[in-house]
């Protein structure tokens, strides 16, 4: 994991995930692995750990979902192909617009980063510059892994059905009571924690895909700046314009609570995502 933090200078920037605030060099860091899943077709493709996903959600109903999801979570670090998204982010500060920072986000060989980094359509250099409101990166690293780590203290429930847009939904709750593997952590430098932490999965019914991944913190200890940050990740099939397809996160809101008062929110957006693709010739001599 790594992060850029200001007064640094890169003009690529690799983490996993990063949400600046500007004025105390503040962190926010969400870890774990990719959160994105193959297109429908593949969701019964036989996986080794189904086992370990059925046992962990054991007695949850409609568990059959669920554990496809999990086994999504804990496989796709090999399954996803390599490939790059526009990303845009809109930054607010206690509600006020901050700007606007888009960026190219690359994803190779389970390594994310970022390049053609522009704040107000300016290119930036330094993360100097994206020192008003806050900055977010990371968005296909996290949270997924984190929520299914078996070596964690964490609880399924199912909720009920719903809907999401025009898709009909599984809606799970989950808890994570204990991070013994700190997967998903908070940071306000030099404070790190990885607090309990709880959400919903929103799962379409008739595909076991996850539709929606939302995230809350609980417990956050007295003595750190932050009171509260929450995530929520909203995912589409994404084509790819060769024929294949991804279930990719599309959009994203992330937003934490300070105990000095004040708010800072993230609203992260994706578009044309392109997989990386290589030929190569062979020549006589």
């Amino acid at each position: 994991m790594a992060c850029v933090f200001p007064g640094s200078s890169a003009t690529r920037i690799q983490t996993v995930h990063g949400f600046l605030r500007c004025g105390m060099a503040t962190a926010l860091l969400l870890a774990g692995t990719l959160a994105a899943q193959t297109a429908p077709s593949d969701v019964m493709a036989p996986n080794p750990l189904a086992g370990a996903c059925d046992a962990l959600v054991a007695g949850t109903p409609h568990s059959d979902a669920l554990s496809k999801v999990c086994q999504f979570s804990l496989t796709l670090p090999q399954r996803m192909p390599n490939f790059r998204c526009e990303q845009k982010t809109l930054r607010s500060v206690d509600d006020l617009p901050i700007d606007v920072i888009t960026a190219i986000v690359t994803y190779v060989n389970g390594t994310e980063s970022y390049q053609e980094l522009a704040s107000r359509g300016q290119s930036v250099s330094s993360t100097n510059l994206l020192g008003a409101g806050t900055w977010s990166t990371g968005q296909f690293g996290g949270d997924l892994r984190a929520t299914f780590n078996g070596s964690n203290k964490v609880s399924f429930h199912y909720l009920s059905e719903g809907k999401l847009g025009n898709r009909r939904a599984l809606i799970f709750q989950y808890r994570v009571a204990h991070q013994d593997v700190p997967a998903w952590q908070l940071q306000v430098a030099p404070q790190v924690v990885a607090p309990p932490y709880h959400g919903r999965l929103w799962v379409d019914e008739s595909t076991g895909i996850l539709l929606q991944f939302e995230a809350v913190t609980d417990e956050l200890p007295l003595g750190f700046p932050m009171s509260n940050a929450e995530l929520q990740i909203a995912y589409k099939d994404v084509p790819f314009g060769d024929g294949t397809s991804f279930v990719l996160p599309f959009r994203s809101v992330v937003s934490g609570d300070y105990r000095d008062g004040a708010h800072n929110r993230n609203v992260i957006e994706f578009h044309n995502c392109h997989k990386f693709r290589a030929t190569a010739r062979i020549l006589p001599e």
